[in-house]
């Protein structure tokens, strides 16, 4: 056999030396694995529901996070806001968490497989300042739906027409949307539009009776909203009825007739209706209270000459007459944020009308003073011999806004804050009433 074709011969020894030699390297490789195999992927979902003003509340979905050679063994989520971080092991579940403040955060999410490797991924969560929607005469002399920071900076219109916009009522959930009343010269009708002033659309068309004061259901599906329909038109027979969100189904809530019913206000966390009427009432009107099983029931009377939650003037000077019955306002009853409260406009039989707040059945009525008092507050200073109106619960809990009217055609927005007592003028041109958000 030639040197060619001889096949070299390793000894028994040194065979079993390399595969020793092999099985150490396999081992080896075994055990590096995570050095040599590949990072998780981590993916980061954020929804808001299309809600920017605080306090938001943020859905964050890192289900689609994956390791292609593993799996995930750990999860880290930094809000960007200095409260705690969201840790675990499971990626499918959902993670909620509210934002309270304006700003700007950048959102880490950290992941870790089964071999100690990491990915990482960032989002930026923009939130909003909260915001004040309000009706203002300022411009033209007619009234026109406005917009401005809870703090009264940044004032600015949303629709600004040659009629005029009252009683806006800003969508709940995504506080995208905006519905109001507004006349055309002939009657009054709800509208809609989205914050910006665009994608306006007229809801009910009732040109010989009104349609006012309209208020979002809490999952923004309803609006409830006060009309005189019933007797085309009529300044005595006015019922809450109720429609969906594009119009449709309008229905006649209420049957309060002869008495009548106006100042509907949604709960913010059911679909539990407040309203005003006449009905029953010793003075001039009285709060009720539909819940959702339909029982109507009154909640809250104020006693002999007084009113109760439409406590307000009636509007003069209005391109076409809102027709409200004889002793209504314009102002109406409010939800706090978590359901829980109400406040609303008493006007005494001294004659001055004062912002009231009592518990969600009618129960415990104090005075917005007494109130703020109550929470710890050093010497609030709110009640005055003015006329104070037409009350709106920030959705942050911070604090009341409300209007308060000094007889001398001196109209503005005031607001007081829980945590100081301390009360604020954010309006100072033109009358400024009617202010709102989500709640």
């Amino acid at each position: 056999m030639s040197a060619l074709m001889r096949t070299p011969r390793i000894g028994s020894r040194r065979l079993v030396a390399v595969i020793g030699l092999l099985a150490i390297l396999m081992v080896g490789l075994a055990a590096c694995r995570g050095f040599f195999g590949q990072a998780p992927i981590a993916i980061l979902w954020i929804d808001g529901g299309g809600d920017t003003e605080a306090p938001v509340t943020i859905t964050f979905d890192i289900s689609d996070s994956n390791d292609p050679d593993g799996t995930i063994a750990s999860f880290d989520l930094d809000f960007g806001d200095g409260s705690t971080h969201a840790s675990g092991a499971d990626v499918s579940v959902p993670i909620v968490h509210e934002y309270t403040d304006e700003g700007t955060y950048q959102v880490v999410l950290t992941v870790t497989d089964n071999d100690g490797r990491i990915g990482m991924t960032n989002r930026t969560v923009t939130i909003g300042p909260v915001m004040i929607t309000f009706a203002t005469d300022r411009a033209l002399g007619d009234y026109d739906i406005y917009r401005m920071k809870a703090d009264g900076t940044d004032e600015a219109a949303v629709y600004d027409s040659a009629d005029d916009e009252l009683f806006p009522d800003l969508v709940r959930v995504t506080r995208d949307r905006i519905a109001f009343a507004g006349e055309d010269g002939t009657s009054w009708n709800i509208w809609t539009m989205t914050v910006d002033g665009t994608g306006r659309s007229q809801l009910t068309v009732q040109t010989a009776s009104n349609q006012i004061q309209p208020s979002w259901s809490s999952d923004a599906d309803m609006i409830a909203y006060a009309s005189n329909a019933a007797q085309t038109p009529s300044t005595t027979t006015w019922e809450i009825y109720t429609m969906a969100a594009d119009g449709t189904s309008q229905t006649k809530l209420t049957s309060q007739s002869p008495y009548w019913a106006i100042a509907p206000a949604y709960s913010p966390v059911s679909d539990d209706l407040l309203f005003v009427s006449n009905k029953g009432s010793s003075g001039g009107s009285s709060i009720w209270l539909r819940e959702e099983d339909g029982t109507t029931t009154e909640i809250y009377d104020p006693g002999v000459g007084g009113r109760a939650g439409d406590a307000s003037p009636v509007l003069a000077g209005l391109g076409t007459a809102l027709d409200l019955p004889a002793g209504a306002g314009i102002s109406r009853p409010v939800w706090s944020p978590d359901g829980t409260k109400i406040a609303f406009s008493r006007q005494r039989s001294t004659g001055e009308i004062d912002i009231y707040v009592m518990d969600a059945d009618g129960t415990n009525a104090e005075t917005l003073e007494d109130y703020v008092d109550s929470l710890g507050s050093t010497n609030p200073n709110i009640t005055t011999d003015y006329d104070e109106y037409c009350p709106y619960w920030l959705e942050d809990d911070s604090g009341i806004v409300f209007v308060r009217d000094d007889g001398a055609g001196d109209v503005q927005i005031y607001k007081v804050e829980f945590a100081t007592g301390s009360v604020t003028q954010l309006t100072e041109t033109g009358s400024n009433i009617s202010p709102a958000s989500k709640d």
